[in-house]
């Protein structure tokens, strides 16, 4: 009886092993894209395949994002058809990220069934450049006010001041008043 319950043991854990293992099996994957543009938008398609067998790879979720200075920007994603292709397409005015108004595209897969967290990026040349410095004019909103608002501010909170400085200075004369000794 005992030993039956060991072998039961072993015997479900190695098909339970044999299940995990079998789960987690992913392919490595490869992404190939090519871009294209139309008047308004960019076209991006993107070709995965398994390294190992040079297959297409299909149901791969894929994601497009775009490098922003403090992160990505999302503008596309979808899932592989049985070729292994995915098509989509994003505005095509984004601007560059530098003064060579280059950006870049990344094609992410991540957390899928299929294949492994994989990436790859291209750099694009975009049609607008990277707003150039020039001086910010001064606006009500913001931190450029006109002078006429800044006056305006410094008056209001010296009149507040003075008030304050006032009532004190009356706190003062009456505290020294009572303290007189009437003769």
């Amino acid at each position: 009886m005992q030993a039956n319950k060991i072998y039961n043991f072993i015997f479900l854990s190695l098909l339970l092993t044999t299940t995990v293992a079998a789960q987690d099996e992913k392919i490595n994957g490869n992404i190939a894209l090519q871009m294209g543009s139309n008047d308004s938008m960019y076209v991006v398609t993107a070709t995965v395949t398994n390294i190992a067998t040079q297959q297409p790879a299909k149901n791969v979720e894929l994601t497009f994002y775009i490098q922003r200075t403090f992160g990505l920007m999302k503008v596309a994603d979808g899932t592989t058809d049985s070729t292994g292709i995915i098509t989509a397409e994003f505005p095509s005015d984004i601007r560059g990220h530098d003064s060579s108004k280059n950006f870049i595209l990344i094609a992410k897969v991540e957390e899928s069934d299929v294949m492994k967290d994989t990436a790859f990026q291209v750099s694009i040349q975009s049609k607008f450049p990277f707003p150039a410095d020039k001086p910010i004019p001064r606006s009500i909103a913001g931190a450029h006010a006109p002078w006429w608002l800044v006056i305006t501010f410094i008056a209001a909170v010296g009149a507040v001041w003075l008030l304050f400085v006032y009532v004190l200075y009356l706190v003062y004369r009456i505290k020294k008043a009572s303290i007189k000794i009437i003769s």
